[in-house]
C-alpha cells in the first residue's frame, strides 16, 4: 500500500515538473509554438499578364472556373504519374502528399489565370531544387506535353491552350537545372 501511495506522488510530482519544464521551454523560446508553414508566394505580374485577353475576360473565366481547371489538373496529374521519364519522381507519394500537390497545382494556375485562388506553395526554384540530381529540359518538356494532352482531353480551345501552355513554359527556367 505504501509503495502504491509512492508511485502515485511520484507520478503526480513528474507530471507537474513535465507541465512547468514544458512552460518555461515555451516562454523562453517562444519560436518553438510558432508554425513553420511557408510564408505566402506570389505569382509574379508577368505571369499573370497572361490572364486576360482583349476583350477583358479572364483567362479564369475562359477555361470555365475552378472546377474546370480541377479537371485539367487531375487529367495532367494522371498524364505525369504515369509517364515514363517523370512518373518516377512521384512513386512513393502518399495519397495525402498527391492531394496537396493537386490543391497546390490547382491554386498556381488558377491564380495565374485571373481567378479567386491564391497559391501559397514554395517557389518553383525550391520546390523542385534538386530533384534526381536536376530536373532536365526533356522531363520539363514531358510535364508541359502532359498538360497539354489534358487541355485537349478537357476540350480546351486552342487560344486558352496556347496561354496555359506559355504560362507552364514561363516556368522552365525556375524549374530545369540541367540541360
Amino acid at each position: 500500500m505504501k509503495i502504491q501511495n509512492l508511485f502515485t506522488k511520484v507520478f503526480w510530482l513528474t507530471l507537474v515538473f513535465i507541465t512547468i519544464m514544458v512552460v518555461t521551454i515555451f516562454r523562453l523560446s517562444p519560436s518553438l509554438a510558432r508554425s513553420t508553414t511557408t510564408p505566402l508566394v506570389p505569382i509574379p505580374a508577368a505571369e499573370v499578364a497572361i490572364a486576360h485577353n482583349s476583350a477583358g475576360r479572364s483567362l479564369y473565366n475562359r477555361l470555365g472556373g475552378y472546377n474546370a481547371i480541377a479537371a485539367v489538373i487531375d487529367d495532367s496529374a494522371g498524364n505525369i504519374f504515369a509517364d515514363p521519364l517523370i512518373g518516377k519522381y512521384f512513386i512513393g507519394l502518399s495519397t495525402n502528399s498527391k492531394q496537396r500537390l493537386r490543391e497546390l497545382l490547382i491554386a498556381q494556375f488558377c491564380q495565374a489565370a485571373g481567378g479567386p485562388c491564391v497559391y501559397t506553395g514554395r517557389t518553383m526554384k525550391l520546390s523542385h531544387s534538386g530533384i534526381g540530381g536536376g530536373l532536365t529540359n526533356g522531363e520539363f518538356y514531358a510535364f508541359v506535353n502532359d498538360i497539354g494532352l489534358a487541355l485537349d482531353k478537357n476540350g480546351v480551345k486552342q487560344p486558352e491552350k496556347n496561354q496555359v501552355l506559355a504560362f507552364a513554359n514561363s516556368l522552365r527556367d525556375q524549374i530545369v537545372e540541367k540541360l
